[in-house]
C-alpha cells in the first residue's frame, strides 16, 4: 500500500476504517438487542372478540381475521409494519427464533403478523419482509384496508392511533378460549414458547 498514490492510499485506509466501524456498530447493535430481550416485560390478559375484518395475505390470498385467528389453533400474533426500523424488526426476530425452537411442533401452531400500515404494506412488500425473517408456511403476514387493520388492532386493545406510537406487543393464545396473553416489551423466544405451552396445555 506504501507504493500507492497518496490519495488512493488514504481512500483505501478510509474504507478499511469504515468497515471496522461498521462491524463494531453492528456488534454493539446486536448486543443492545440481546440486552432488551426479556427486560421489563409486562404480562397481562385480554379478552378478544375477533372481528370478521377482511385481510389479504402476503401471497395475495384474500381472507379475514376471524378465520385466521379463530379458536382451535395455538396462535402467536404481532402487529408490525415493514418500514419500521425499531420495534418491528426485533419483534419479528423473536418470532423467527420461536419457529426454530418449536421444531416439529411448529406444524401445530399459527404465527400471525398483521400490518398496521396496510396502505404502504402491499402483499409484495410483506412477502419480501417475511422472507427477510425466513418465515415458514406456519407464519403468515397480512395487510388489507386501514379500517380493517384498525378494527383488528382495537379488538386486541393494541391501537395507538399512529404507527409511530405503536407498542412492542406479542399476543399468545392456546386456541381454547377468547383470552389472550398480552406481552408488552421484548420477550425472549423461550418466554413466548413457555406462554404458548402453558396456554395450549402442552
Amino acid at each position: 500500500m506504501n507504493k500507492l498514490h497518496p490519495v488512493i492510499r488514504h481512500a483505501a485506509l478510509a474504507l478499511v476504517l469504515l468497515a471496522l466501524a461498521g462491524t463494531a456498530l453492528a456488534q454493539a447493535h446486536e448486543h443492545d438487542h440481546a440486552a432488551m430481550l426479556g427486560a421489563e416485560l409486562k404480562r397481562s390478559t385480554v379478552e378478544v372478540e375477533v372481528p370478521p375484518a377482511k385481510l389479504v395475505r402476503q401471497d395475495g390470498l384474500p381472507t379475514n381475521a376471524l378465520k385466521e385467528l379463530q379458536a382451535g389453533t395455538p396462535t402467536v400474533l404481532a402487529f408490525i409494519y415493514t418500514s419500521c426500523t425499531t420495534v418491528c424488526p426485533l419483534t419479528s426476530h423473536i418470532l423467527s427464533q420461536l419457529q426454530t425452537k418449536l421444531g416439529a411442533d411448529l406444524a401445530k401452531v399459527r404465527l400471525v403478523s398483521v400490518s398496521i400500515d396496510p396502505e404502504y404494506d402491499t402483499p409484495a412488500r410483506l412477502q419480501a419482509y417475511s422472507q427477510r425473517f425466513e418465515a415458514s408456511a406456519q407464519w403468515q403476514h397480512y395487510t388489507g384496508s386501514l379500517a380493517n387493520s384498525v378494527a383488528v388492532q382495537k379488538a386486541f386493545k393494541a391501537y395507538q392511533g399512529d404507527k409511530m406510537n405503536h407498542l412492542p406487543l406479542i399476543f399468545v393464545s392456546g386456541g381454547k378460549t377468547k383470552s389472550w396473553v398480552r406481552l408488552e416489551g421484548f420477550p425472549t423466544a423461550d418466554q413466548v414458547l413457555k406462554e404458548l405451552n402453558a396456554q395450549s396445555g402442552s
